[in-house]
């Protein structure tokens, strides 16, 4: 086991734009990372420039809840103790409404709503453990905006704002913080060139701001939920999508 001043966050979906910028971002914040993705993440921390001692990582399939669970033992192990989980990972691929079958619906619900909840349960008594816990689910600005594909991830979302509010309720009087972060459509290096640029305009118009996210923007926002400046705040859906859902 390695000894840590520095406050631990457990992240899920490491691997991806959002989540390796995420990463970056709290290790310049004075965080320690405890990582997880469905990839290996072999060479995560040379990827970023980080210092290796600093990061632990795993692969998981968020889809069994027994690697879940073992997930959650084996990073409480690695430095002693969890202050802070970000559940970023999900399952966003597109399927016509008339071809989704009950499998693939399951799968997506089991990664991205049912993981959250199982790490949430098995890591509470880590996260409460000095009165600074924290909790921060990635939503999606998507839906508030549908797009015709999307059904079984949009709804998981949805179930994932609601159970942010109902965690807020659960975990409060142990002081631990339960908050989501809605960005739009955020462009990055994985996802670029994925969708034409019909697209990405049709998205910049609908926002106040009139720019393309990157995850840089991002992720501010989500070290200040997982920090003590915002201590006083749970249960709410921070949006950072350049204006696009007033709320």
């Amino acid at each position: 086991m390695i000894e840590a001043a520095e406050p631990v966050v457990l992240l899920t979906g490491a691997a991806g734009g959002l989540g390796k910028a995420i990463a970056a971002r709290l290790l310049r914040d004075g965080f320690r990372l405890l990582l997880t993705d469905a990839v290996s993440l072999d060479s995560f921390a040379a990827d970023i420039g980080a210092d290796p001692h600093r990061i632990w990582h795993c692969t998981c399939d968020l889809s069994d809840s027994a690697a879940v669970r073992a997930l959650s033992v084996d990073a409480a192990a690695a430095f002693g103790r969890i202050d802070c989980l970000v559940n970023n990972a999900a399952l966003m691929t597109p399927v016509p409404f008339a071809d989704i079958s009950l499998e693939f619906f399951q799968r997506v619900e089991r990664v991205n709503v049912e993981a959250p909840l199982l790490l949430a349960q098995a890591l509470a008594p880590y996260l409460g453990a000095d009165g600074r816990g924290r909790i921060v689910n990635i939503v999606s600005g998507s839906a508030w905006f549908p797009p015709k594909g999307f059904l079984s991830y949009i709804t998981s979302k949805m179930a994932l704002i609601g159970m942010t509010r109902a965690l807020a309720v659960e975990l409060g009087d142990q002081r631990i913080t339960v908050n989501a972060i809605s960005p739009g459509l955020t462009r990055h290096a994985g996802n670029a060139n994925d969708l034409p640029d019909a697209i990405w305009e049709g998205i910049r118009s609908r926002q106040a701001i009139p720019d393309l996210a990157t995850p840089e923007d991002i992720v501010g926002a989500i070290s200040f939920l997982l920090s003590r400046d915002s201590q006083f705040m749970t249960g709410q859906t921070m949006f950072c999508d350049g204006g696009t859902v007033f709320h």
